[in-house]
């Protein structure tokens, strides 16, 4: 999920105590972001809302967040499932070697050979392996961001793979 103007980088999992804090699990590797702003976009799907950070803690592999506007668990409650949104103008510049996932969404897929092999529909993280989901006219496989498959990615443009014997028909 990410929308013209603003970027997900967590998603609320819980309430987190009675006083109405959250329990966000991070979708970036800058997670010192939570620690760093002081307002965040919740997105509920049908509604987005500017809240203001009172506190953020890191606990484990989530943050904790008390919003202003959310003072008690049941309110706290209603927002699990919500993103956790940043104005893209609050993000850090990134390296050259560097994107953001939601730029390779779209991004057409060639395999070494320049064979046109689908486009990028999705990405989630196993364990310490980025996987990609590519999606054409037979269907979708995935394949891992492992530096031996993985080897050039234009942003918003294409992604180049190593074709490994078996890739696509095993990932199908």
């Amino acid at each position: 999920m990410d929308s013209a103007g603003y970027t997900q980088i967590g998603i609320i999992t819980n309430s987190h105590g009675i006083k109405g804090e959250v329990k966000v699990l991070p979708s970036t590797e800058d997670v010192d972001l939570f620690s760093e702003l002081d307002e965040l976009i919740v997105d509920e799907g049908v509604r987005q809302n500017l809240f203001r950070v009172i506190r953020a803690r890191p606990a484990k592999n989530y943050w904790l967040i008390q919003f202003d506007e959310v003072r008690d668990m049941d309110v706290a409650k209603m927002l699990k499932g919500a993103a956790v949104c940043v104005d893209d103008s609050k993000l850090r510049p990134l390296a050259e070697d560097e994107f953001f996932i939601h730029d390779l969404v779209g991004a057409k897929v060639f395999s070494t050979e320049n064979e046109y092999l689908g486009v990028v529909t999705g990405f989630f993280e196993a364990g310490p392996q980025s996987v990609f989901e590519v999606t054409d006219e037979r269907g979708t496989f995935l394949f891992p961001g492992s530096q031996e498959v993985l080897k050039d990615i234009v942003p918003g443009e294409k992604v180049i793979i190593n074709l490994l014997p078996g890739l696509v028909d095993l990932n199908r």
